[in-house]
């Protein structure tokens, strides 16, 4: 049985999660950004995987990129199949 206590702990203080969440987005940013000013000419590093790492990090947040423009206003395309004999025997 959990006690009041933990609960309570839960809910106002900050997880061990989020502090790591924290610490791997700050380290995922401070990488890519030495990486690609180019401070450390001799630092050679797969770049999409820490960038991958920062990612994840911020989605963890909520942190999400925003789409181009019209957003929720894009038409599907229209797929015109009249001239085609696609599946047809």
């Amino acid at each position: 049985m959990a006690s009041n206590n933990e609960e309570h702990d839960e809910k106002e203080g900050i997880s061990i999660a989020d502090v790591v969440k924290c610490m791997v987005l700050f380290w995922s940013a401070t990488l890519l950004t030495v990486s690609y000013l180019g401070f450390f000419p001799q630092m050679k590093m797969d770049n999409t995987f820490v960038a991958s790492l920062l990612t994840g990090a911020m989605a963890s947040f909520g942190i999400e990129r925003k789409s181009n423009g019209n957003g929720g206003n894009k038409k599907p395309p229209i797929i015109d199949n009249k001239d085609t004999k696609a599946g047809i025997q």
